[in-house]
């Protein structure tokens, strides 16, 4: 690997940097946002690898383009031979340094233990990275979410003597905001998906607002190209979601809202993914009298819900605030629906609103409302031509703002600009 005093210009970037991301498990269906992100790193000359906090998934679908990451993505174990090893040397090597991230990370959470108990569990792992990182010649470790992983960069970080930066997704920053203001003043940035975000991490006592950076997920370029949706048929509008099936997507109103769709409205819907619910929902379809209109595909890798979505003419995300502060960010799955063309329903909270905006690139309703949910459906269903030009209007916006090629490069330039 060059280093990065010989590949910087005399802006002070760097063309060419060993990038570490930081993730919560690997591989994982809800994060695969974060893995597209590595594969535009690599196109873009870095060399960029995948540390995950978790045990590998074995079992977790894997979609087509994570293969070539597999030999990029590693882990330690939690207490083991390589991490007890670390964490003796690095102990004798910084002793004063290590003493005080663990007061840091203790007063930090000393209000939710059981948290700060998880975060003692990672820091003999984040101490190893943090050795591997030097030895290695990581020039930025680049964490996905402001939570664990956010952890785990600060931490090997500190014993790498490398910058670090992560990314604010929703829930990483909502559900606690136990060392999150300590970790951005010692960031050299941080990406926010959305612009609610930056506004809700300003308000934050302690959180300095000048490390924030705007910077959008996205949808590979490519998507862009599916055609557009025929109209309905004589089977009628074809109503999509697809998303993990958890009290906080709100798929159970979306079966409330489809119970009320007019007896003669034709229609079909299509549910994607799996989860704690999956049981439960097909029973409450089953109740409302869906079953024949209704189907449960469980989860599927990401070929199969591109062809879900071609298939399909309306998606709709009924997500509603989840316990202990979970929220939404901006879903993916809104994006990869949008470019493809596709009319879209979803809840107005958190940064949604920034990407659908009612009456111009999709509908909105209020969380949990299932006969506004069914009321924009038979909008759509009633209004083709309408909710046409609207989703052709989305996939514009998914065009201008919401590609990964350039935001996985905007992402790649700012850590560049941190590189000493």
């Amino acid at each position: 690997f060059v280093h990065c005093a010989l590949s910087c210009e005399c802006s002070g970037a760097c063309a060419e940097m060993r990038i570490l991301v930081v993730v919560s498990e690997f591989p994982k269906l809800t994060e695969t946002f974060a893995y597209r992100n590595v594969v535009e790193y690599g196109r873009l000359g870095h060399d960029a690898r995948i540390f995950h906090i978790k045990p590998f998934r074995k079992a977790e679908i894997v979609h087509g383009f994570i293969n070539e990451l597999l030999p990029r993505a590693f882990t330690f174990p939690f207490l083991g031979g390589r991490t007890l090893a670390a964490l003796l040397a690095e102990t004798l090597r910084r002793p004063g340094l290590m003493t005080r991230l663990v007061a840091q990370i203790a007063v930090a959470h000393r209000r939710e233990p059981r948290r700060g108990l998880a975060v003692a569990a990672l820091f003999p792992k984040a101490v190893a990275l943090g050795r591997w990182c030097r030895t290695n010649g990581v020039q930025h470790i680049h964490a996905e979410f402001a939570g664990h992983p956010a952890n785990a960069a600060l931490i090997a970080s500190r014993l790498a003597g490398t910058e670090f930066s992560f990314s604010a997704h929703a829930n990483d920053i909502f559900v606690s905001q136990a060392l999150l203001p300590e970790k951005a003043r010692k960031a050299a940035f941080v990406r926010s998906i959305s612009a609610y975000n930056i506004r809700w991490l300003t308000r934050l006592a302690g959180f300095p607002a000048d490390k924030l950076r705007l910077i959008r997920c996205g949808v590979v370029r490519e998507t862009l190209d599916a055609p557009a949706p025929n109209p309905p048929a004589t089977d009628g509008l074809r109503i999509l979601y697809v998303g993990s099936l958890i009290r906080k997507k709100g798929v159970a109103h979306l079966l409330d809202a489809l119970a009320l769709l007019p007896a003669d409205m034709r229609w079909q819907a299509r549910i994607v993914g799996g989860g704690d619910l999956a049981k439960a929902l097909q029973t409450q379809a089953a109740d409302l009298g869906l079953s024949e209109k209704v189907r449960f595909d469980g989860p599927q890798p990401a070929e199969i819900v591109a062809e879900a979505y071609r298939d399909s003419h309306v998606l709709v995300v009924p997500s509603i605030p989840g316990e202990n502060g979970r929220v939404e960010g901006i879903p993916v799955v809104l994006m990869e629906a949008m470019a493809h063309g596709r009319a879209v329903v979803a809840s107005n909270l958190s940064g949604i609103p920034e990407l659908v905006e009612p009456g111009r690139t999709g509908w909105l309703t209020p969380p949990g409302d299932a006969p506004a949910i069914a009321a924009a459906l038979g909008e759509i269903a009633r209004n083709w031509d309408d909710a046409a030009a609207i989703a052709h209007a989305g996939r514009g916006r998914i065009a201008d703002e919401y590609l990964i090629e350039e935001n996985a490069a905007a992402l790649a330039r700012e850590m560049e600009r941190s590189c000493r």
